[in-house]
Formats: C-alpha cells, structure tokens, sequence
C-alpha cells in the first residue's frame, strides 16, 4: 500500500540534490581556478624562453662586434707593422668580417685626432710625439634562429685606440739587442736611454744616467757572462726626477736588479720610474718590419723580386734619391730615384779647365779587421759644391765587387741640404768610415746607417794606417743620427759597450772626440766582424 513519504526521507532527498550541485559548482570554480594557474605558469614559463633567447641572441651578437672589433685592431696593426704608402687610405677602407648569420648595419672607422701633442701619462710621459687616435663603432645584428623572433636593433660596442709614433732620434741610446755599457772614465749620459732586450751597466769611475732609462728585458749589474772582462765597482745613479740615485742596495751590499725578489716595488720608490724594466711595463719598441725579419735588412741591397712590401717601403736603396755603386768592374756609376744614371763629375767653377768628382776609390789599412780595405770614397764638399745630391735627402752607396769593400765620407764639415728636405742621410750596407769633423758647419740634421760605423779623426792619413805608433789623432766633432751594429759579446770578447759604440783606429791620447746625436744599435755586424780590441795595435780611446 502505497504512503507517502515521510518528511525524513523527502529532506534527504533534498539535501542529497542540493549537496550534488554545490560540489558541481565547487568543481566548477576549482577547474577554473586550476585552469587560470595554468595558464599563469604557461606565461611565466613563455616569458622565461622568450627572456632566454634575448640573451642568447644578445649574447652571440655581443661575440660578433667582438670579432668585428678584434678584425679591426688585427688590421691597424698589420698597416703599421709591415708599411703601407697609403695609410690613411687604407685606415679607411678596413671593412667588417663575413660572419655567417650576422650582419653589421654599422662599421666606422673614425680619425679622432692627428698631430703632435704632449704624451702625459705612461713610458714616454713629458715627450710630444706624433700620435693617431681612432674611433671603431660596431653593431651586429643576428639574422637567424630566435633573432627572428622579436624585433631588435642589434649590440652595438666602440673601442677607441692610439698610435704613437716614437722615432729613435729623440734617444741618446737605444739599443735592439743587448746593451752592454761599462765605461772607465767618468761618464754621463744626458738624454733618454731605451734598450729592447737586457741591459747591463757597471762603471770604473761613476756613470750617471740623467734622463729616464727603459729596458724591455731585464736590468743588471756587471758584466754580461760572455764578455770575458772583470766587473767595476764604480757608481752607478739614475733620475728619479728630483736627482741622482745609486743602484747599490740601501745596506752596501751588492746591487739592486731585476733579480730582486722587491725589485718591482723598490726600483720604482728609488727611482720614481727613472729605471724601469719589463717588470714595470716597459715593452720592446717593435721596429716597421715583420718580426722574423733581421733589422740589418733595411740597409741590405735592393731585391725586388724577393722583397716584401714592407721591407720595400724600409729599406734605404728604394729610398734613395741618390744611388752610388761601385760595379764588379770597379767603375762607379750614380742613379737617380728614377733608376736614371747620373754623371759624378763636374767642371770646377773656380777653374773652368778642372774637372771633379765625388767621388774615389782609396785602399787603405784598418787595424781592428786587420787587413787592407778598398774604400769608395764620397766627398761631402764636392757634393756641396756641385749640387750632385739626392733630391730627397737620401743617398746609398754600395758595391757589387768581391772582397773587403767600404764606404768613407771626407770633407763632411758643412753637409748638402737638398732643396725642400731637412737634411742628409747615408746608408750603406758596408763598413762606414767618417774621417774629419762631420756636420760642424751650418748644422743640420743628418744620419749615417751602416753595417759598423768608424770614426778618423782631422789627422788620419791613409799612408800612416799601418803603423800604429803613427797614427796620432786630432780633435774631431761628430753631430749626427748614428745608426750602426755591433760584434757582440762572446767566446770571453766583450763587445766593447755603448762606451766603445764608435770604432776607433787611432791613438786619441789627450785627443777629444766630441759627438751630439744618437748611438742607435740596431742589429749585429754581418761584414765588419773584427772583434774589439783595447790598446795597441788598433787604438788608444779619447776624451770622449
């Protein structure tokens, strides 16, 4: 029989739909709620990968400019290093590399500044040299992979650099290989020393260094171990910009070096960078040609066809606007810088029915190679007096003959000064002899390169070469750039030091040899090989 339903159960019934739609809802807005997080993590992770690729592709663009920049710095340093006539062109024209995937919708090359100006910080601080400063601005720009992704306009990066031109003039010495530098007497040097490699100084009677000193090796005291000589007690001072002070250690005991443990930190309190040496920062002044090459080359004959273009633009016989070479025949011929053969005679203007030339050829005897040597010899005055000159300043003199061949230039008191140059400059890759006073008169600048360079004083005679006690000197004055080699110290032979940088074959005793100008060592002797040698038979040195 059918009732109807109790109250009980018609509530359960209720609630129980009632409670089935509140969970319905329930999972509803928790679905949602789980959606909505979701979709939040979804985002954070985009816009984590989004932020990741940014840097990736910054990150590679930034390599990019790098390499751009890094190509740039290679070329500069290439154009200085091995030559170019046309530098600033080519400065110029230096393009970006080719990177696959990236391009680069900015590439200059900027002169900021050309000129001469006062260095103020650094090795060559308070001199005023010819400096180049450059501006390089790179962008890169990635044209692939996740670059594609969003827009960006590419990392950009500037560099700026400096060229500073140091000519070797403006040192009193400056040495390429090994200086060695222990003089008897007294001596002071006034003006900027420079050496490449190691330096060595000792001194019988005191050597003071007045201007700042700079060794791109090491610095000691004494001797170097192939020399074969005894080693000096004398002083030794260098500036430290206020006055003068001594290597000896602050105890008496020994010399303060680059063998110090404190050598760093002391040599710059005691000399305030009056000395410094590699440990300081001083660097090797790279020279204008490849570095495997031998320095000797630049005053080394012509040979185009195996020249490069480097030593081309160096070397002094493609320079020269005068070229004077003795044949194999013996007969002396003069090109100009076209290759055009030029006449070495002319007619004397005092004397009409006279004619001259510049040049001789002389043989004499040198008591250092022990032996007779043949000398073209190039007369400075008739040069004056003629006007038979190189057009640029530059004059090269050779030999094509076999055997003991040299290069003397006489009569040099008062030199030629070619129109629209600064003055004369010899080279040869011979032996060079000066004999007599040598730019004394009108002075002007004036160089002289060489494979060794001798000095004969105003009373050398080529008939009293072979007997020593005849060969008596007499006052001699020398102004000029000097650039020659050296027989280094070795087998128990010393080289005989910057002191002994001019090759001498007379008695000087109470003689004076007076120079201004600079002692340039560049490279080793190749033909003058005769070692040096104190006393008699080859000279006697003088008041210097």
């Amino acid at each position: 029989m059918n009732q109807p339903p109790s109250i009980a159960s018609a509530f359960h019934r209720h609630f129980g739909r009632y409670r089935r739609g509140t969970i319905l809802v329930a999972v509803m807005i928790l679905g949602s709620l789980l959606v909505a997080v979701a979709s939040g993590v979804l985002a954070f992770s985009v816009y984590q990968t989004r932020d990741r690729a940014r840097y990736e592709v910054y990150k590679d663009e930034f390599a990019a400019a790098e390499v751009a920049l890094n190509k740039a710095f290679s070329q500069v340093q290439f154009l200085i290093n091995f030559g170019t006539p046309t530098f600033f062109e080519a400065m110029d024209h230096i393009a970006p590399p080719v990177v696959a995937g990236y391009s680069f919708p900015n590439f200059t090359v900027q002169k900021t500044f050309d000129g001469n100006e006062e260095v103020s910080s650094g090795q060559w601080t308070g001199l005023n040299l010819y400096r180049l400063r450059y501006q390089i601005d790179v962008t890169a720009l990635s044209e692939e992979g996740n670059a594609e992704r969003f827009e960006h306009a590419g990392v950009s990066i500037r560099e700026n650099l400096e060229i500073t031109y140091i000519p070797l003039f403006i040192f009193a010495i400056f040495y390429d290989p090994i200086m060695e530098i222990a003089p008897g007497p007294e001596m002071q040097i006034n003006g900027l020393v420079h050496a490449n490699s190691d330096a060595y100084f000792q001194s019988g009677n005191g050597l003071d260094f007045l201007k700042n000193v700079t060794v791109g090796g090491n610095v000691f005291h004494g001797r170097h171990p192939d020399a074969g000589e005894s080693v000096s007690n004398g002083d030794v001072r260098f500036s430290n910009g206020l006055g003068l002070s001594s290597m000896r250690r602050a105890d008496g005991d020994g010399w303060l070096t680059s063998a110090d443990a404190d050598w760093a930190t002391a040599a710059m309190d005691r000399w305030n960078g009056g000395l410094r040496d590699s440990t300081q920062g001083v660097r090797p002044l790279s020279l204008p040609i490849p570095a495997e090459v031998d320095p000797h080359a630049i005053i080394e004959r012509a040979d185009p066809a195996n020249d490069s273009y480097s030593l081309k633009n160096e070397k002094f016989e493609y320079k020269a606007g005068l070229k004077i070479i003795q044949a194999s025949d013996g007969t002396i011929h003069a090109y100009d810088q076209f290759d055009s053969e030029v006449s070495l005679t002319y007619t004397d203007p005092d004397n009409p029915s006279v004619t001259k030339s510049i040049v001789a050829t002389k043989t004499f005897y040198d008591a250092r190679e022990g032996k007779n040597v043949t000398s073209t010899d190039v007369d400075m005055a008739n040069m004056l007096e003629s006007g038979i000159v190189p057009s640029n300043g530059i004059l090269y003199v050779s030999s094509d003959q076999s055997g003991s061949h040299v290069v003397r230039l006489k009569n040099g008191a008062e030199l030629p000064s070619p129109a629209g140059t600064t003055g004369l400059s010899v080279a040869t890759d011979l032996p060079l002899y000066i004999q007599g006073d040598y730019n004394t008169v009108n002075k002007n600048m004036a160089m002289v390169a060489a494979d060794a360079l001798y000095i004969l004083s105003n009373n050398w005679d080529d008939a009293k070469a072979s007997n020593y006690s005849e060969r008596k000197a007499g006052n001699t004055e020398v102004n000029a750039v000097c650039m020659q080699g050296i027989v280094p110290s070795e087998d128990d032979n010393y080289s005989g030091g910057v002191e002994n940088y001019f090759r001498f074959l007379e008695k000087w005793t109470d003689k004076e040899f007076k120079f201004s100008g600079s002692i340039i060592n560049m490279w080793e002797s190749q033909k003058a090989l005769g070692a040096w040698h104190y006393g008699s038979p080859v000279y006697e040195a003088p008041k210097r």
